[in-house]
């Protein structure tokens, strides 16, 4: 299927590309900001995380809104304190949006960026690894929970 064609989503209706990359944009301007207007900090304004409600154990993702609020207001040490993972991981994140959203609007060609399978496996074990490590409560490993 070709960048800018009608995607298929459930129910059978189908949406343009463009309008989905469109769609992802508003939503993301507007997540980020309540992000930016609600600290989540604060108890009661998100809710919490269901493996730690569930477990006590903190997921590879706890942290991440108060490293994306603390990201918006210009804080990246706070932001990796909290979950550096989320907060190393949004340049590559922001880039493949970017890269899809060039293709779907037709705005040239975006750099193309090969990851070797291996990367892509190593990054799945280091997700594991932060995962794991981050709940061993010995000495220098606390530093990984948020």
């Amino acid at each position: 299927m070709a960048i800018g064609e009608s995607v298929v989503m459930a129910g059978g209706f189908r949406i343009s590309t463009r309008v989905l990359y469109a769609a992802l944009a508003v939503l993301g301007a507007i997540a980020l900001g309540v992000l930016y207007v609600f600290d989540p900090r604060e108890p009661g304004i998100y809710p919490v995380c269901p493996f730690f409600g569930l477990t006590g154990y903190q997921c590879p993702g706890c942290g991440s809104l108060r490293a994306l609020y603390s990201l918006c207001h210009g804080n990246l040490a706070a932001a990796i304190g909290y979950n550096a993972f989320t907060a190393l991981s949004l340049p590559f994140i922001g880039y493949s949006y970017l890269a899809g959203g060039i293709k779907a609007f037709r705005l040239g060609e975006p750099l193309r960026v090969f990851v070797h399978h291996r990367l892509i496996w190593a990054l799945l074990v280091g997700i594991v690894a932060f995962w794991t490590l981050r709940n061993v409560p010995v000495g220098p490993l606390t530093v990984l929970a948020p």
